[in-house]
């Protein structure tokens, strides 16, 4: 290095060396943005309102896919999680409302798991559940029961063919709803707790 040239940034040199100088940020960009929308978090949207009010119909999910992409992580009853539906050939939303082992079941309006009345503070109006055929179900090791938060408009795990959801299709859980719409229930963005 010449002494003209000390202390000051030397240009690389050739056509790829002035490519990578000129948009080499783009690269690097694009593959963060890809490494983060495909292995730590999922963007979903959320076409219709089996969810409401807890999630608004044409809403934006925003949900952490690592710890279900690295390891094998259990939800917890009343998560709000994504999976793939093979039933439905889609990805859902639900709640997790049974574990591995559980029975619920269903009386008043209301759900049971393993014979107690599950408080649902999330659901927007009380005692609507109901469930055709079978009003008992025994959630076998390694699936979930998933829900609806809007009881009466929910296509959920009381009403499939295969009414338990494995673990293995489960793919993020959800951090951020996002509802631009004035039309919907509630309109901004919310974390989900």
């Amino acid at each position: 290095m010449s002494e003209k040239n000390h202390g000051k940034r030397v240009a690389p040199q050739g056509r790829l060396g002035r490519l990578w100088a000129d948009y080499g940020y783009l690269l690097v960009t694009v593959a963060v943005v890809f490494v983060l929308f495909r292995v730590i978090l999922q963007l979903a949207w959320v076409p219709s309102g089996s969810m409401e009010t807890t999630i608004p119909t044409r809403s934006l999910l925003v949900s952490l896919r690592l710890p279900y992409l690295a390891g094998d992580p259990e939800p917890e009853r009343g998560d709000v999680v994504t999976f793939w539906s093979e039933e439905l050939n889609k990805l859902l939303v639900k709640r997790v409302v049974g574990l591995p082992g559980d029975e619920i079941t269903f009386s008043g309006g209301d759900v049971y798991v393993n014979g107690e009345k599950l408080p649902e503070p999330y659901l927007p109006v009380q005692g609507q559940t109901t469930v055709r055929g079978s009003s008992a179900f025994h959630v076998p090791e390694g699936s979930f029961f998933m829900m609806g938060d809007n009881r009466t408009g929910s296509e959920d795990s009381r009403f499939w063919a295969e009414p338990y959801v494995p673990a293995e299709a489960i793919r993020a859980r959800t951090l951020l709803i996002i509802s631009p719409y004035a039309d919907s229930s509630w309109r901004g963005i919310r974390a989900v707790g």
